[in-house]
């Protein structure tokens, strides 16, 4: 039976973390890891997150199921939180494990419709999204989101190709901090797209995974509540991983706003859908999360430290930035201020990466991505040393 079995397609970040674990050299740098590291390599637990921690340690009373989508105090603490004043009894909310059971939840419910939605996705993009929707079987089409080479968006080929979306299709955007590439829409960019989605009658979904790590997190909030307010269905998926620093206890949840004469039908799907797949979603992280928005000395510590995380991947930044000037006289990577979150894409053709990765000992994903937050100040100059100097060859 298992000979039977085809190749699956393998994540490129998963090869990419393989590859550097093969690597004998002791000089390397590993760009491919996707969560938040301080200076010396380190995820560190958040001072908060053991405050709760211990709090439920001395509080909690059971380790019973919960309801198949989730507690509901979680659910409407973080809706919220999140979404607002526009946040009402029009919502279906469940808790989830992480944001990727939101996504699929998400997308076996679109798929399983009488007449399934196309779902439109930016390109680059996060990239288990596709792996994703063709497991629900959910249908699914990419626009160009960004160039780059270019290092910029490629906005006005976007919008051109919504054009032949049909009413009730959907549009599966990053709300802010953009992965792989950094990139987000300005403001006016954002109100465009708003407006286009409006006239063709898409309905938008909108997948936060980086909250806090653009402007703050309650200025973070700022697009999920824009679509909120203003479209009458939309989907909002949700991840606390980065933003509290629990990737292994896998907070998340999904929203979905809905007319009233629908919410009980959309409830039960949901419900049937967790029901066949992730059934109970774990609820350590989740409860974490909900001790510390119930407690004020709590949140403040967890939004002081979350500032910092993002302070410093700011900074990092821009010491590429200066380090390149200092070092080359050139600006080839100032786009990278501009950008924000964790990720951006490093103009590199395939040989150059290669090139990357042999020459230098310098690990990035498949198709340029680097985690800006893994560098620590002595690894910016090798970075800048080593991108600026392959760039300088021919692309082979």
């Amino acid at each position: 039976m298992f000979e039977n079995v085809e190749d699956y397609p393998i994540d490129p970040i998963m090869i990419g973390a393989d590859l550097f674990a093969q690597d004998p050299r002791r000089e390397k740098l590993n760009l491919t890891v996707g969560i938040y590291q301080d200076e010396h390599g380190r995820t560190p637990v958040l001072e908060a997150v053991k405050l709760a921690e211990q709090q439920l340690i001395e509080t909690q009373s059971s380790k019973a199921y919960l309801p198949l989508t989730g507690d509901a105090e979680y659910c409407s603490l973080l809706g919220r939180e999140i979404i607002g004043d526009a946040y009402n009894a029009r919502w279906v909310a469940a808790q989830t494990s992480g944001g990727a059971v939101a996504l699929r939840v998400m997308a076996d419910l679109l798929a399983q419709l009488p007449e399934p939605p196309t779902v439109w996705l930016q390109a680059p993009t996060y990239g288990n999204y596709v792996p994703i929707l063709t497991a629900a079987g959910a249908r699914h089409q990419a626009l160009p989101y960004y160039d780059p080479l270019r290092s910029e968006l490629t906005f006005d080929q976007m919008l051109d190709g919504l054009k032949a979306a049909r009413p009730g299709d959907v549009f599966l955007m990053q709300g802010v901090c953009h992965n792989p590439t950094g990139a987000d829409m300005s403001e006016d960019q954002f109100t465009a797209l708003l407006d286009t989605l409006e006239a063709l009658g898409i309905v938008p979904w909108i997948d936060l995974a980086y909250l806090g790590f653009a402007q703050g997190f309650h200025a973070d909030c700022s697009t999920a509540r824009r679509i909120a307010e203003r479209f009458p269905e939309c989907i909002v998926c949700i991840t606390l991983s980065k933003s509290f620093g629990i990737y292994r206890d896998r907070a998340g949840a999904l929203f979905i706003k809905t007319g009233e004469a629908d919410q009980e039908r959309i409830t039960r799907a949901v419900t049937a859908i967790v029901r066949s797949g992730a059934s109970h979603a774990p609820d350590h992280g989740p409860a974490v999360v909900r001790t510390i928005l119930q407690d004020s000395d709590m949140k403040a510590l967890w939004l002081r430290d979350l500032n910092q995380m993002r302070e410093r991947v700011a900074r990092t930044r821009e010491r590429i930035v200066a380090t390149e000037q200092d070092m080359f006289g050139t600006d080839r990577l100032a786009y990278l201020v501009r950008q924000v979150g964790m990720f951006s894409l490093l103009p590199l053709s395939a040989a150059q990466e290669m090139a990357l990765t042999r020459d230098h000992g310098i690990h990035i994903v498949q198709g340029g991505r680097i985690n800006v937050a893994r560098l620590g100040d002595e690894d910016v100059p090798w970075l800048v040393d080593a991108v600026c100097r392959t760039m300088s060859r021919p692309s082979r």
